[in-house]
């Protein structure tokens, strides 16, 4: 017996030390595999570093040689515009990875816009421009002095570039994101540097473009994987190069065409950099950057403009439940308006007159009702930017006394004598608290159905995603002034046409622009727009930057209504706006010069605009309203009667 049990002892031994050796082997694979990764990571990162490093040193050379020819007795222009150019061509070689990695100093003090900033996150402080773009205007400019404004400028530049120099030094990268910054720098080029947002002075931005490919093929390089898929993109940056310098023209340059000839295609190949893993990685991005495919509804990531909680899982349903509610008068104070009754379908679900009716129906508005079409794709609402989520907005209009005069127990009151209602909010809050019909599960259910007022599928949008057949020769044309000669893409971004900043929509412009009153432009409008929220001057009389998809069916335009045609729009900003048709405008942001375009161009920009609207584009209205059980509400009008 004890003989027996011996036996089983060392067999059990020899089985325990088999089984101490798989798991350390199985340890010892761990630390292989992670250094492998290791290895891929710091290979890149060790190479993009340096390269990182030798064009940061070299913007420092050439801004040094700039502050010495501003130091010297007599300013030689020749050679300020030299080293700045030298210095921007260096900047735009690594521009991907500066406006990916800091973001704060990109902004505000390396390459900001010309026009002064004050944002939520920073408590409203206003953000004068730095940067290049700020030297920009002081070295191609005959009306300053440049030694005394340079000095301060340069000086705030170089310990930027230092700055950012000396925090690079360590940084770790995957592959992965190495390819996510190239492609933010695509949309980058064809949203914002093709469109007037840089190089607003000297218009170099079509030079400066092959300096932002010519790091594109610095970095490629650099890549550890396949030397076909390399080959492939040199291919296609060194034709595009060559495509920039056979049509050097700013005003003339066939945007589109580079677009779709070019910058599409070379999005596309970088995708095949991706590895497997990445490739089906969630990433928090605005669009779907890991995507194969360019452009499209789906280009964007819904979930970066929504507001994610724990019931959003059935947002479908609640969208449904949503658009019954938004066209019912029910919500309203006297069961008489519903958000349709403003917003309404026909119209692109904007106004067709100047102002609504306040809500007692004796007196106007004060502001035109927009269009909810894309409203998913923005991250402020009303025209002076005072919600910011879609949620706020739809609660603001539903207890404002001059438009739905409603309140949270009186709907919520109300819905709950229908039976039909409470089945709908059962099945659309399954499992919440929501399900018994709460003022938050009317919001969500109404702001959830306006998510789905998404139109990207017009003519252009149909061209730009390779259907050349889509736009005809005057229409290509007018994209190519609306983004060039005419300055509107600086403000309408390209593709979604409205004011939230690619190439990471995080945030919308806001701009003054000099509305008049009427189109008779003989007095400013006294609405002090943005400024109401953030008190601070440079928003006074700014409004946020409206969409201009289905323009064709939104009229009349402004916030205030006083357009009532789209060629009186387009020659309100001919003229330079308000500050241009001669009204006292503070801090106009909109160039005061004339456009001088041609009548020709003016037709053909006229044209490209109208090609944004989808004219297959058709939201269902409910044929009928849920059945209520209490006096009075037995019937009422979908969409509401005013």
């Amino acid at each position: 017996m004890l003989q027996v049990i011996h036996k089983q002892l060392s067999l059990l031994k020899i089985k325990l030390r088999f089984l101490i050796l798989i798991v350390f082997f199985l340890i010892a694979l761990i630390p292989i595999s992670s250094s492998f990764i290791n290895k891929e990571e710091d290979l890149i990162s060790g190479k993009l570093n340096e390269h990182i490093n030798q064009s940061t040193t070299e913007i420092v050379k050439q801004l040094d040689s700039l502050s010495i020819v501003f130091n010297s007795n007599s300013v030689d222009k020749k050679k300020c515009r030299m080293h700045y150019e030298t210095a921007r061509k260096h900047f735009k070689e690594i521009e991907f990875y500066l406006e990916y990695n800091f973001p704060f100093h990109s902004k505000y003090y390396i390459n900001g816009p010309l026009v002064n900033k004050a944002e939520l996150e920073y408590n409203y402080k206003t953000f004068q421009p730095h940067g290049f773009q700020a030297l920009e205007q002081i070295i191609y400019s005959d009306d300053v002095d440049l030694a005394v404004n340079c000095k301060h400028e340069l000086a705030l530049l170089k310990q930027s570039i230092e700055y950012v120099r000396d925090k690079s030094k360590k940084k770790v990268f995957q592959l992965s994101t190495s390819i996510d910054m190239l492609r933010f720098e695509i949309i980058r080029i064809m949203s914002l540097y093709l469109n007037g947002y840089d190089c607003t002075i000297n218009k170099q931005g079509l030079e400066e473009t092959k300096s932002i490919l010519n790091g594109f093929s610095k970095t490629i390089n650099l890549l550890p994987k396949n030397e076909s898929k390399k080959k492939d993109c040199y291919r296609i940056i060194e034709s595009a190069k060559r495509y920039l310098s056979k049509n050097s023209d700013y005003d003339s340059f066939n945007r589109l065409q580079f677009i779709i000839s070019y910058l599409r295609p070379l999005y596309e190949e970088l995708y095949n950099f991706y590895d497997k893993g990445a490739k089906s990685e969630n990433t928090n991005y605005a669009v779907n950057i890991r995507q194969n495919f360019f452009y499209g509804e789906n280009w964007f990531n819904k979930k970066f403009f929504s507001v994610v909680l724990k019931d959003s899982a059935r947002a479908t349903k609640q969208a449904e439940l949503g658009r019954l509610l938004f066209f019912d008068p029910i919500l309203s104070g006297n069961n008489k308006r519903a958000c349709a009754s403003c917003h309404n379908p026909a119209n692109a679900f904007g106004g067709d007159v100047d102002f609504n009716l306040l809500f007692e129906g004796d007196e106007k508005l004060k502001r035109n009702t927009p269009s909810l079409l894309n409203s998913l794709f923005q991250k402020s609402f009303f025209y002076d930017g005072r919600s910011l989520q879609l949620e706020d907005q739809v609660s603001d209009v539903l207890t404002n006394h001059k438009e739905m005069f409603s309140t949270a127990d009186n709907l919520v009151y109300k819905l709950k004598q229908s039976p039909e209602y409470k089945k709908l909010f059962e099945t659309a809050f399954e499992n919440t608290e929501d399900t018994a019909i709460t003022y938050y599960g009317v919001l969500k259910s109404i702001s959830e159905y306006e998510r789905t007022l998404i139109s990207l599928n017009s003519p252009f949008d149909k061209y730009v995603r390779g259907d050349e057949k889509q736009l005809s020769k005057d229409e290509i044309d007018g994209y190519n002034i609306f983004s060039g000669k005419a300055l509107c893409g600086s403000c309408h971004f390209f593709p979604l046409f409205n004011g939230l900043v690619p190439p990471f929509y995080s945030d919308n412009e806001f701009e003054v622009i000099g509305v008049a009153q009427n189109k008779l432009n003989k007095e400013l409008d006294a609405d002090s727009g943005r400024y109401n929220v953030t008190k601070n001057s440079i928003h006074l009389a700014s409004f946020k930057t409206s969409g201009l998809r289905h323009i064709e069916q939104t009229a009349p335009y402004m916030h205030n209504g006083a357009y009532t045609t789209v060629d009186e729009v387009i020659d309100f900003y001919v003229k330079g706006g308000g500050a241009g048709l001669g009204l006292d405008v503070r801090n106009q942001t909109l160039p005061f010069d004339s456009l001088q375009l041609s009548l020709v161009e003016i037709d053909c920009l006229k044209k490209f605009l109208l090609c944004l609207t989808d004219k297959n584009y058709n939201p269902s209205v409910p044929k009928s309203l849920p059945i209520v059980n209490m006096k009075g509400l037995e019937i009422r009008k979908v969409g509401g009667n005013y």
